[in-house]
């Protein structure tokens, strides 16, 4: 345990899974309160219980972050968090000219959209208490272009520039605001992709996936960094990849 995050009451969003949920019980590993939140409710109650079992108080709210009701309300029961781990998004690939508006817009809604309100609710009230830290899970496409992934890249690039907008803008004001940008990541998040070329792109890819749990590691050594110490960008590869 690091010693120092004993106590601090953790936001957690796309909690459901993946890098979400493991992140949220590296937290509790370390004696963190957790506020989970993600879409499924029975995934959420599971990861509650176990936080529970590492003798961690959490809790949870699903809901849809694309819905501003929803993250209005989770503003205010999540009020009073002392960290912010910003990592909902969701993820389509296929060929630049076939994707579909509806598809674009859902990706810029979760990946941007959803994220900036989270962090501008919660952000506002650590302003108001002059503390706090925004970690934003990124990705490794927020700095290069892949075939068949160029609207995710897109929405990746804008969350890392949305990033350190506002590390220049809370860093004068006490509030710490990192980048965790992970490189491919063994998850579900690309279960559900349906592209023909997209999905061939994928499996010819040979380098190891990172774990959720090495990505939450990542996370913990941000959140855990000396007062006086900010993580701007934590650029985390598989070990062999560029």
């Amino acid at each position: 345990m690091s010693g120092n995050l004993g106590g601090k009451l953790v936001l957690v969003t796309g909690a459901s899974a993946g890098i979400g949920r493991a992140a949220a019980l590296a937290f509790a590993r370390e004696g963190a309160d957790i506020f989970a939140t993600g879409r499924r409710e029975d995934a959420l109650k599971t990861l509650v219980a176990e936080c529970t079992a590492l003798g961690a108080s959490a809790r949870y709210l699903a809901g849809n972050l694309d819905q501003e009701s929803f993250v209005q309300r989770l503003g205010k029961e999540a009020a009073g968090a002392d960290i912010l781990v910003n990592n909902a998004g969701i993820l389509n690939y296929g060929p630049l000219l076939e994707f579909s508006r509806s598809d674009m817009e859902a990706m810029f809604a979760t990946n941007v959209i959803a994220s900036i309100r989270v962090a501008q609710i919660i952000g506002a009230q650590m302003v108001a208490r002059k503390s706090g830290h925004i970690i934003m899970v990124t990705s490794g496409a927020a700095r290069q272009v892949s075939k068949y992934a160029v609207i995710y890249a897109a929405t990746k690039h804008a969350l890392a520039a949305i990033t350190k907008g506002l590390r220049l803008e809370l860093r004068p004001l006490g509030i710490k605001v990192s980048e965790v940008s992970p490189g491919m990541v063994a998850t579900g998040i690309r279960d559900n992709i349906t592209s023909p070329e997209a999905v061939a792109a994928i499996k010819a890819r040979t380098i190891k996936a990172l774990s959720a749990e090495e990505v939450a590691s990542a996370i913990i050594f941000a959140a855990a960094a000396p007062a006086n110490v900010m993580t701007e960008m934590l650029d985390v590869r598989p070990n062999g990849s560029t």
